[in-house]
């Protein structure tokens, strides 16, 4: 097999093969009967260089077989789709062309004309919400059958652009659409003008923030991140739909900057960082009980959402801790309680992981450890499996259904992280049944809103004290531009500021790592605010 797909019933008919009991389920109570995994490398034999739509309509098939519906899609009344990178932002448009309408151009694959086609927002979240919406859809009567899908060919659209390939992937759809549009308030544009610009540069602010609070050098928690993720690593090596597959990394590989491991921001070298060159898409079908019943799909092949919660924070320099998000402990904390689990109920985690701050942040905010027997992820994480943009958690969804039904009776958490730490969804799951009850969150989000944070300065001036930074380096790891939030001496107003490489000299004290414990005086400007080191203006 040249191409790599999973798909959970067949994998399950292998362990399970006898009858179950029953007990009696509500007909509106939605079940997940189908889930799908597809991957498509670069150097297989028969590579497809498939589009964005066209691997995520594979994904999909897969889930209908897997249901035991391909023959019966015309059930499908939903089609809910999470959203592209390039649909995701207007800087990252790609150059191959896209669909206008994403939804229905897969259900064009499909051959499928559902009534209603969601095109979900942008963020890592957005499967385990889908799934949740699909199941409150089912259980209040507006949906039958939900197919739920996501995909990303990122790793397509490199090698065509380096072929000089002028493939046209535009296609268009005048059919009715749910387009929900993509989020675009993670910063503000004081974090965005100082050169917070990209995801590693706002997570090296988090992780730094979390680090110096703790109290803990740069090589200590250098070496702590490696340890949290070189078991995430493990597990995509023995996961054939994994972009690295076949080898294990150990902590200090992960951290070691050398050849092929190359330093993006501090505090991450490559390793750190989900991998997005990918391609690869994921499938669900969620229906409802009496549908189930109706197609006789076998009771060793429903899973059942027990418990879910949803939460969101402010942008990063509005929170009242940079190195915290507490939106992540409150989300889990509920869906265990609405699941009536508590973690050591659970046998299965996946935890969002793109950078180790995404995975830090949320066990501790429920008491787990990195070195949990258990382990914290089934498909081996987003920068060893693959960190398909916004669809990453459809694969851990689908791997956690492939889980559960090879261990009936048995508890998977699949906790879902979007923007940088700005909302974060958690999912109980099980084989077991479980009456459904729609919940909104809504208390969860007001508990949030209750927040304090520090006032920000937006033009500082004086004295000031390093809440946390980060640093951007080129591709030959050298500093090219330095990023700090602080507080004034003054006021203890929050300020950010920035440097770049006409500030060698404060560069330098970042590469050598000293920057901790250092004050710094600050001076605004219209092209924004700048910095150097105390010490500095008494040597001058």
């Amino acid at each position: 097999m040249c191409h790599y797909l999973r798909s959970a019933g067949k994998l399950a008919s292998n362990f399970i093969n006898r009858e179950q009991s029953m007990p009696f389920v509500a007909a509106n109570t939605p079940v997940i009967v189908g889930a799908s995994q597809f991957t498509e490398r670069i150097n297989d034999p028969d590579y497809a260089m498939l589009s964005p739509v066209a691997i995520t309509a594979r994904a999909a098939e897969l889930a209908l077989a897997d249901a035991g519906m391909a023959d019966c899609r015309a059930h499908i009344d939903t089609l809910m789709t999470t959203r592209i990178f390039e649909d995701s932002a207007p800087h990252l448009e790609g150059p191959f062309g896209r669909s206008n309408n994403f939804p229905r151009s897969v259900c064009q694959r499909l051959g499928m004309t559902p009534e209603t086609a969601i095109w979900a927002t942008s963020g890592g979240d957005t499967p385990q919400k889908l799934v949740t919406e699909a199941c409150d859809r089912i259980w209040q009567g507006d949906s039958k059958a939900v197919l739920v899908s996501g995909g990303e060919a990122l790793s397509t659209t490199r090698f065509l652009q380096k072929q000089g390939s002028d493939v046209d992937w535009s296609e268009g759809s005048n059919e009715s659409v749910v387009d929900r549009k993509p989020t675009l308030d993670y910063a503000t544009h004081d974090e965005l003008m100082h050169g917070l610009v990209s995801p590693p540069l706002f997570y090296g602010i988090m992780e730094n923030a979390r680090r110096i609070a703790a109290g803990v050098d740069v090589k200590t928690w250098a070496d702590q991140m490696g340890a949290l993720f070189a078991p995430f690593a493990a597990v995509a090596s023995k996961n054939p739909l994994a972009a690295q597959r076949d080898r294990a990394f150990s902590p200090a590989d992960l951290v070691t900057i050398e050849t092929g491991n190359r330093r993006v921001v501090d505090a991450y070298p490559q390793r750190l960082v989900a991998r997005d060159q990918v391609n690869q898409s994921a499938a669900l079908v969620v229906i409802s009980t009496a549908l189930a019943d109706e197609l006789n799909i076998p009771t060793e092949n429903r899973v059942y959402l027990h418990g879910q919660a949803t939460a969101g924070e402010l942008p990063i320099t509005l929170r009242p801790e940079l190195g915290q998000a507490p939106s992540a402990g409150l989300a889990l904390r509920r869906a265990l309680e609405r699941a009536n689990c508590n973690t050591d109920d659970i046998s299965y985690f996946d935890f969002y992981s793109c950078f180790p701050i995404a995975v830090s942040n949320a066990i501790d905010a429920i008491g787990l450890s990195g070195d949990d027997p258990r382990g914290l992820t089934v498909t081996g994480g987003l920068p060893f499996f693959g960190g398909p943009g916004n669809s990453y958690s459809m694969h851990a969804l689908a791997e956690m259904v492939t889980c559960l039904r090879v261990n009936p009776g048995k508890f998977g958490l699949v906790a879902a992280n979007g923007g940088l730490l700005s909302k974060y969804a958690a999912g109980i799951y099980a084989t077991t049944p479980a009456a459904y009850e729609p919940y909104d969150s809504a208390d969860l989000q007001e508990e949030m809103s209750k927040q304090t944070a520090p006032d920000f300065e937006k033009n500082p001036s004086g004295e000031g004290r390093l809440e946390a930074y980060t640093v951007a380096y080129d591709r030959d790891g050298q500093p090219k531009a330095a990023t700090i939030v602080g507080r004034l001496l003054a006021s203890d107003a929050r300020f950010i500021a920035k440097v770049g490489r006409d500030a060698p000299t404060v560069l330098d004290v970042f590469s050598r790592d000293e920057a901790d414990d250092r004050s710094v005086m600050v001076t605004p400007s219209e092209l924004g605010n700048s910095f150097i080191f105390c010490d500095a203006v008494t040597h001058e």
